[in-house]
């Protein structure tokens, strides 16, 4: 995912425990111990942000059939295979300056899927920019606020994939790019790496990287 560096930058300013609404663990010497393998905020050390109980970033399990009901209805060719679903997270940006609509990104991702980017600062040192999927819905919309926006692949480099528990988890290495105007001059290019998960049925974007 390619917005302009300049959006980037103020969006991933934002820390994780403000935009979420994290809250610190506060210790409890009297709180049960947990069963092993279990994770609890009393056991949480003191500076280790707790996602909120609801919010999509607290510990979750959930169906094919409970995530499906979370999200609007893809595409069947989008989520059918691991190149298909990277394909289409780079279109579902695109569209003239003015409203977008965010729905069919919105059917590729779990709730809680992050985008992450390596940057640097005026200094030249590296950074990790972390951009929760409300955040970058907001940063994609400011977008075509001011212009339009496309993007596509350009390239699979790698798809990596593993067998588990009935379901597959994929890592898909590819290259991008990035034009105010359908297929037009590259504004942003380059490689990034997209997560996946398929729970028995469909492809769901975890991550996107780059």
């Amino acid at each position: 995912m390619r917005l302009p560096s300049a959006n980037r930058k103020a969006v991933w300013r934002v820390a994780l425990t403000a935009v979420l609404g994290l809250t610190l663990a506060a210790g409890n010497a009297g709180a049960a111990t947990p069963a092993p393998g279990v994770r609890s905020s009393t056991t949480q050390p003191p500076d280790v942000a707790v996602p909120p109980p609801g919010s999509v970033y607290a510990s979750w399990t959930r169906s094919h059939d409970e995530l499906a009901a979370l999200v609007p209805r893809p595409r069947p060719s989008d989520v059918s295979s691991p190149r298909a679903i990277v394909t289409a997270l780079h279109e579902s940006l695109n569209g003239p300056k003015g409203t977008w609509n965010s729905a069919r990104l919105r059917s590729l991702v779990v709730p809680n899927a992050v985008f992450m980017s390596l940057g640097q600062t005026e200094a030249g040192a590296t950074t990790i920019g972390n951009n929760s999927l409300a955040d970058f819905l907001k940063a994609v919309q400011d977008v075509h606020s001011q212009s339009g926006w496309y993007e596509y692949v350009t390239k699979i480099i790698d798809v990596s994939t593993v067998a588990k528990k009935g379901g597959d988890l994929a890592i898909v290495h590819y290259a991008g790019t990035a034009s105010t105007t359908p297929h037009g001059k590259p504004v942003e290019l380059g490689e990034s790496q997209a997560s996946l998960m398929f729970d028995g049925v469909r492809w769901w974007v975890v991550s996107d990287t780059w």
